[in-house]
């Protein structure tokens, strides 16, 4: 009659263990990644500027949303952060 106790605990263990795991995924798909233009494969970079600069977009978004844009081939409007590098032409 003592197996009961040993297997609460190990189902109680199981869940702490899942649940782990799952806000460990979550964590790592909220990492902030650097995307220029957006999402893969776009082209948004303007013509040099007067001081010979060329002007990127770029968004800071979370992992899990460019892993979505790679698979959708679209550009997925969640981010934290936007805004423009520039880069000395030539």
């Amino acid at each position: 009659m003592h197996p009961a106790p040993t297997t609460r605990r190990a189902f109680g263990r199981g869940r702490l263990v899942a649940g782990i795991a799952v806000m460990v995924a979550l964590a790592v798909l909220a990492v902030p990644i650097k995307q220029r233009c957006g999402a893969p494969g776009l082209s948004c970079a303007t013509a040099v500027d007067p001081r010979g600069n060329v002007h990127y977009y770029y968004e800071v978004e979370p992992l899990g949303v460019y892993l979505a844009e790679i698979v959708t081939g679209s550009n997925i409007t969640v981010f934290y952060e936007s805004g423009e590098d520039l880069v000395k032409a030539g």
